[in-house]
C-alpha cells in the first residue's frame, strides 16, 4: 500500500517532515514545539522566521495528516503507522539534507 502526503506549502528546507520525524524519533519523548524549532533551526544553521514559519507548517501537517499527536504545544509520534511513514518519507538513495 503506498501511503501518499500533500504538503500545503513548498518547504524551504527539503525533508522537513522527515527531520521533524528524526529528531522525535532519537529524543524518546514528546517535545515542545520551541524545542523542535531550536534544534532544527541548530540542525540547519537557520533561525531566520521564514524557515521557522515553514517548519511550524511542517508541524501542524503532520498533526493533519495522523503522523503527529499534539496537546498543547506538545508534539509526540503515533507509533501505529510510523515505520510504514518513514518508509514512504525517506528519499530513495539520496542524502537526508
Amino acid at each position: 500500500m503506498h501511503v501518499g502526503y500533500r504538503i500545503r506549502r513548498m518547504p524551504l528546507v527539503r525533508h522537513a517532515l522527515l527531520a521533524i520525524l528524526q529528531l522525535l524519533q532519537k529524543s524518546l519523548r514528546p517535545m515542545r514545539d520551541t524545542e523542535i524549532l531550536a534544534a532544527l533551526s541548530v540542525q540547519y544553521q537557520r533561525s531566520d522566521p521564514e524557515f521557522l514559519r515553514q517548519l511550524r507548517v511542517n508541524l501542524l501537517d503532520a498533526v493533519d495528516y495522523g503522523i503527529l499527536k499534539r496537546q498543547s504545544n506538545v508534539f509526540s509520534l503515533r507509533s501505529k503507522r510510523f515505520g510504514e511513514i518513514m518508509r514512504n518519507l525517506v528519499p530513495q538513495g539520496g542524502s537526508q539534507k
